[in-house]
C-alpha cells in the first residue's frame, strides 16, 4: 500500500470512529471533558465480573451517568466534565462498591466487591417473578394470578422485597382491595377488589411459601448484560418532588440508585412523571399528571439536567394536569391536558413549541368528549388522542375534531374502556380497549370504526375451577386486575415505515402484531410469560422497544430475526409507562420515564468502534503518565 492510500484509508478510519464517539457521547456531560474514567470490577475472590453496572453523578448534579463492564470487567465512561463524582458498581449477590474520583484526567478506579449472604432486596422484579414456584398447575395458576391481580399499581418487587406468613400476607391484601390504582383509600365498606377477595387465602399461603418467615428460596438471577447491551450509556436525570407539596428534601430520599436500599416507594413524592419525550434538540419534556398547584409539564435541560416547570391554568386555580405526550414532524410536542378553568370546559390538547415554550390549548367541540390517555401523530400530521369511548383525530390546520365511536364501548362493569392509541402512516387510528381484549380501528375513508378481538388465553384458564371460571365471567377485569386468561391491551405504537400496529398485552405477556391492512393478528410472546409490557415504540429500522411496567429494563424486538434483547436500568422502582425515541444525524436514543423512582432516562448505545476508540484513548492517557 503506497503512502497516499494508506494515509487516506487512516483519515477515513479516523472520520468513522470520530463520528461513531460524537453521536454516541451522552451531550450533557460532553461540554468540557476533564478525562475518562475507566477500571475494572471484579469479587473478592478474584473474577472478573462483566455486566457489572458502574454508575457516576458529579458532586451537586442531578444526573447520573451507567455504563456496563465487558467480558473482561472493565468499564469505559465517556468522556466526562472535570469534578468529584461519586461513583459506585453494583452486581446482585454483591455489596455496592462505592468511591469518591476526582476527575481532571484519565482516572483509572478499581472495585473489588464483597458476597452478600441476603440480596434479596437486590432483585429486580424479573428475577423474583421468575423465581416463584411453578412446578404444579395449582402454583403456575396461583403465580398468573399474582401477576394479573397484585402487580400493576406497584411492581412485584416493591412487595416482594419483604417477608411476611400467611397472616402478614392476609392483611396487606385486605388493605390492597380497597385502594385504587392511583393510591387513594376508597374505605374498607366498599366491596373488595373481587378476585384479590376470591383468591386471598390461597394467595396468602402460595406467597408465604416464596416469600415467608422460613422460606429458603433459591432466586434465579437474570443473565447480565453482554455484547451490544453491555455497550449501552444511560443517562437518568432526577426530577425534584413538587416543591409545592412540603416534602422536607428536594430529591427522593431513595430513588432506587444503591439496590441495596431496595425498591423504593412512590408515597414520598416519587409519582407524578408519566410520558416523556426528547424534542429534536434533545431536550426531554414530560407530562405531570399528580394533582399539583403548578405544574402540567416539565422540561429537563438536556446539558445541564435543571428542570423548569409549566403551568397550564386548570380549575380553581390549580394547574391542568397531562399524560400523554409525543412529537410530530416539525418538532412540535403534543400533550394531553385537563379541563380548563372555565366551568364545564373538557380535557383537550395542548401545543408545545420547544423553543419558545408556547403553550397553545385545544379542547374538543362542545357535545364531544375529552381526550386523555395516549397521544399519537399519524403519517399525515393529524393528531390522535384516546377518549372515553373511542379515539379523537384533531387536524392541526384546520383545528377540526372528528370522532370514533368504539364498537364495543364498555366493559363488563360497564365502565368506558379505551387506553392506549397509536395512528399509523396512511392516517388511520388504533385504539386499546384493555378490559375487554379489543382493539379499536378507524375506517378514515367511511368515517366509521371497527375493532379486532384478540385471542384469550385459553390454556391457562383450563387451570381454574368451574367456580373460578365464574367468577371471572362475571368480575370482568380493571386497569389493576384481571383473570389469567385476559390479554389486556394496554398500549400500542405503529411502524411509520410499515404497515404495522403492534400491540403491548400487559397480562398476557404478548406483544399482538397487527397488519393494518388486513387486520390479521399474530401473537409474540415476550421472553417471559410474567412480562408486562406497557408502551411500544417502533424504529426505523422496524425494531419494537417497549418498557416493563413491572420491572426495571427496557426489550427490543427484532421482526426480521425473532431476536429479544434486554437492557437493565441502573435505578430499582422505575415503575415505566412509557417509552418514546429520537433518531437524529444516525443516531437512536431512547427516553425512559421512571413513574415511581422519579427520574427520566436516556439510553443510547456505543458502537464497537466508539468503544475501541475510548479505549486506546484511555490506555494511551494512562501510558503518557
Amino acid at each position: 500500500m503506497n503512502a497516499r492510500k494508506a494515509l487516506l484509508l487512516v483519515t477515513v478510519l479516523v472520520g468513522i470512529v470520530a463520528v461513531g464517539w460524537t453521536m454516541l457521547v451522552p451531550k450533557s456531560l460532553s461540554a468540557a471533558p476533564g478525562g475518562i474514567l475507566t477500571g475494572m470490577v471484579k469479587s473478592a475472590s478474584g473474577e472478573k465480573l462483566s455486566g457489572a453496572t458502574v454508575s457516576a453523578k458529579l458532586d451537586g448534579s442531578n444526573v447520573t451517568t451507567s455504563v456496563f463492564t465487558d467480558e473482561q470487567g472493565n468499564y469505559y465512561f465517556p468522556a466526562m466534565d472535570a469534578g468529584k463524582y461519586h461513583v459506585w458498581a453494583q452486581v446482585v449477590t454483591f455489596q455496592t462498591g462505592k468511591a469518591d474520583v476526582e476527575l481532571n484526567a484519565t482516572r483509572h478506579q478499581d472495585f473489588t466487591l464483597s458476597p452478600l449472604k441476603d440480596y434479596a432486596r437486590q432483585l429486580s422484579s424479573n428475577e423474583l417473578l421468575a423465581s416463584m414456584p411453578e412446578a404444579t398447575p395449582d402454583e403456575k395458576r396461583l403465580k398468573h394470578t399474582f401477576k394479573n391481580t397484585c402487580t400493576s399499581c406497584h411492581q412485584p418487587e416493591y412487595i416482594l422485597q419483604n417477608r411476611f406468613d400467611e397472616d402478614g400476607w392476609m392483611a396487606i391484601m385486605n388493605l390492597m382491595m380497597h385502594i385504587s390504582v392511583t393510591g387513594p383509600f376508597v374505605g374498607l365498606d366498599a366491596p373488595g377488589e373481587p378476585h384479590i377477595v376470591y383468591h386471598q387465602k390461597e394467595l396468602a399461603a402460595y406467597l408465604a411459601k416464596f416469600r415467608g418467615p422460613n422460606d429458603n428460596v433459591k432466586f434465579k438471577l437474570a443473565p447480565r448484560p453482554t455484547g451490544e447491551v453491555a455497550r449501552a450509556v444511560i443517562t437518568e436525570y432526577q426530577v425534584p418532588v413538587d416543591p409545592m407539596q412540603g416534602y422536607d428534601t428536594k430529591y427522593m430520599t431513595n430513588d432506587g440508585s444503591d439496590w441495596s436500599l431496595g425498591t423504593p416507594s412512590k408515597s414520598y413524592g416519587g409519582h407524578g412523571i408519566h410520558d416523556a419525550q426528547a424534542d429534536l434538540d434533545g431536550n426531554i419534556w414530560y407530562a405531570n399528571n399528580v394533582a399539583s398547584p403548578d405544574i402540567s409539564y416539565g422540561r429537563i435541560d438536556k446539558n445541564t439536567g435543571e428542570v423548569k416547570y409549566l403551568k397550564v391554568p386548570g380549575r380553581g386555580g390549580a394547574a391542568a394536569l397531562g399524560h400523554g405526550i409525543t412529537r410530530d414532524a416539525q418538532g412540535n410536542l403534543w400533550a394531553n391536558i385537563g379541563a380548563g378553568p372555565e366551568q364545564g370546559s373538557m380535557s383537550g390538547l395542548a401545543r408545545i413549541e420547544p423553543s419558545t415554550q408556547k403553550i397553545d390549548v385545544f379542547r374538543p367541540t362542545k357535545g364531544m368528549e375529552g381526550v386523555g390517555g395516549t397521544i399519537d401523530v399519524d403519517g399525515k400530521g393529524y393528531i390522535w388522542a384516546g377518549s372515553n369511548t373511542g379515539a379523537m383525530r384533531f387536524d392541526p390546520k384546520t383545528q377540526q375534531w372528528m370522532a370514533f365511536k368504539s364498537v364495543t364501548q364498555f366493559d363488563a362493569d360497564g365502565n368506558p374502556d379505551t387506553y392506549g392509541v397509536a395512528a399509523t402512516r396512511d392516517g388511520n387510528g388504533f385504539w386499546a380497549e384493555m378490559n375487554n381484549d379489543i382493539v379499536g380501528r378507524s375506517d378514515i375513508e367511511t368515517g366509521k370504526a371497527g375493532e379486532i378481538r384478540l385471542p384469550r388465553l385459553k390454556e391457562l384458564m383450563d387451570l381454574a375451577s368451574a367456580e373460578e371460571r365464574q367468577m371471572n365471567q362475571t368480575s370482568g377485569a380493571t386497569f389493576n386486575s384481571a383473570s389469567i386468561d385476559a390479554e389486556g391491551p394496554r398500549r400500542l405504537g405503529a411502524d411509520k415505515n410499515g404497515d404495522v400496529v403492534w400491540v403491548c398485552d400487559s397480562w398476557g405477556a404478548n406483544l399482538a402484531r397487527i397488519d393494518t391492512k388486513t387486520n390479521k393478528v399474530t401473537l409474540v410472546p415476550l421472553p417471559s410469560p410474567y412480562d408486562h409490557p406497557y408502551q411500544a415504540a417502533v424504529d426505523s429500522h422496524h425494531n419494537v422497544w417497549l418498557n416493563m411496567m413491572n420491572d426495571d429494563r427496557v426489550l427490543r424486538y427484532n421482526p426480521t430475526t425473532a431476536k429479544w434483547d434486554s437492557f437493565p436500568l441502573p435505578s430499582r422502582g422505575t415503575e415505566s409507562r412509557y417509552i418514546s425515541l429520537l433518531e437524529k444525524d444516525g443516531q437512536l436514543q431512547v427516553i425512559v420515564p421512571y413513574a415511581d423512582a422519579r427520574k427520566v432516562a436516556r439510553l443510547t448505545i456505543r458502537t464497537p468502534e466508539a468503544m475501541q476508540a475510548l479505549k486506546s484513548q484511555a490506555q494511551q492517557q494512562q501510558a503518557a503518565k
